[in-house]
C-alpha cells in the first residue's frame, strides 16, 4: 500500500515526465537544428582529426585549416561549374511543367491514366503543394537562416566537443554519467563512419547518374546528376524522388528513352546496394533496409521534411541508444543473477 507522500511523490514524477515530453515535443524542431549541428561538428572534427593526424598540428589549427579546404573546395566548384549547374537548374526548372504536359498530351486516350497523372502532376507541380512545402520548410529566408546557423553552430561545438558533451553530462545523475559518456562517444563514432560512407555514395551515386544522363543525351543531365547525389542522403526515398525527374524530362523526348533511363537508374542502385554498400558497411555503419524504411517514414511523419532528412543519422543514434541504455543493462542484469544463482 503506497503512503500519501509516495503516492505524491509518483504523481509528481509522472507529471514532471510528462511536462518534459511536451516541452520536448514544443521544441522538436529546435532540437533537430541541433542534431543537424552535431552531424556538422562531427564532420569537421573528423576532417580536422585526420589532417592532425598527418601533419601533427594541434587540433585547432587542423581544425582551422580544414574549414579553410571545405571553403576552397566549395568556391573552386561553384567557379568551375556554377554557371554549367545554374544553367542546368533552370533549364530543369522551366522543362519539368512543359514535359508533364506533354507526357499528358502522349497517353491522352487513357482516360484513367490521365486523371491518374494529373493528380501526381498536381501533386509535383501546383503552387498549393508547393506552399504545403514551403510551410514546412519555412520561407526562402528562414531556410537560408538554418542552414547558417547549423554551419555556425557546428564549428563551435566542431571546436570544443568536450565542453558541450561534458555540460550535458552535468545534465545525469553522477552514477550513471560513465554510461552516458560511453554512450555519446559510441554514437560519436558511428555518425563519423555513417557521413563518410554516406558521402561516399552520395558521390559515386551523383557522378553515375550524371555521366549516364549526359551519355542517354537527357537535357540538364548535370543538374538531374546533382540532384541524385544530393537525394542519395535520404536512404531508399531519395533515389526513388532522384529517378521521377529524369524520367518525365526523358518521356516528353522520347518513350524508348524513358525506358533507357530507367534501367540506367535500376542498374546504379543495384551497384550501389550490392556492390557499393557492402564494400562501405565493412568498416562503416550497416543499417538494416527494413530498419531505414520504417525510420524515414516514421520521422518524416512525426517531424516532415526535417525529419526524412535526418532520418537515417537519427535511426542510428536510436540504435545505439537503445543497445547501450536497453539492451546491454538487461543482459548485464540477466548475467548478474544467473551468476547469483550459480
Amino acid at each position: 500500500m503506497l503512503t500519501e507522500a509516495a503516492l505524491s511523490r509518483r504523481l509528481v514524477f509522472g507529471a514532471g515526465v510528462i511536462l518534459t515530453l511536451l516541452l520536448i515535443w514544443q521544441l522538436v524542431d529546435l532540437l533537430l537544428l541541433v542534431f543537424a549541428s552535431v552531424l556538422v561538428a562531427i564532420f569537421f572534427r573528423s576532417f580536422a582529426d585526420t589532417i592532425a593526424r598527418l601533419t601533427r598540428l594541434s587540433h585547432g589549427l587542423a581544425l582551422i585549416i580544414a574549414i579553410i579546404l571545405v571553403a576552397i573546395f566549395f568556391v573552386l566548384i561553384s567557379s568551375l561549374f556554377g554557371t554549367t549547374i545554374h544553367q542546368n537548374v533552370s533549364t530543369l526548372i522551366d522543362q519539368l511543367p512543359t514535359a508533364w504536359r506533354e507526357i499528358r498530351g502522349r497517353i491522352g486516350e487513357v482516360r484513367w491514366l490521365v486523371d491518374a497523372l494529373d493528380r501526381a502532376g498536381e501533386a509535383m507541380l501546383t503552387g498549393n503543394v508547393m506552399s504545403r512545402i514551403g510551410g514546412a520548410l519555412g520561407t526562402v529566408m528562414g531556410a537560408v537562416t538554418n542552414v547558417f546557423l547549423v554551419l555556425f553552430a557546428g564549428l563551435y561545438i566542431a571546436a570544443q566537443p568536450k565542453l558541450y558533451r561534458d555540460g550535458f553530462l552535468k545534465l545525469v545523475p553522477p552514477q550513471d554519467r560513465p554510461r552516458i559518456d560511453a554512450t555519446l562517444v559510441r554514437c560519436g563514432v558511428f555518425l563519423r563512419n555513417w557521413l563518410l560512407g554516406q558521402l561516399i555514395a552520395m558521390i559515386v551515386v551523383g557522378t553515375l547518374t550524371g555521366v549516364g544522363l549526359q551519355l542517354l543525351q537527357v537535357p540538364s543531365a548535370l543538374a538531374l546528376g546533382l540532384f541524385a547525389g544530393l537525394a542519395e542522403f535520404i536512404p531508399i526515398l531519395g533515389p526513388i524522388a532522384a529517378a521521377i525527374p529524369a524520367l518525365i524530362i526523358a518521356f516528353s523526348q522520347d518513350s524508348r528513352l524513358a525506358l533507357w533511363v530507367l534501367v540506367m537508374f535500376v542498374i546504379i542502385q543495384q551497384l550501389e546496394g550490392n556492390v557499393l554498400q557492402p564494400i562501405i558497411q565493412r568498416r562503416m555503419v550497416a543499417l538494416p533496409p527494413a530498419v531505414t524504411l520504417f525510420a524515414v517514414i516514421a520521422f518524416a511523419i512525426l517531424f516532415g521534411a526535417m525529419g526524412a532528412l535526418l532520418a537515417a543519422p537519427l535511426a542510428v543514434v536510436t540504435l545505439v541508444l537503445v543497445q547501450d541504455l536497453y539492451v546491454k543493462p538487461i543482459e548485464e542484469n540477466a548475467a548478474s543473477v544467473i551468476g547469483e544463482q550459480g
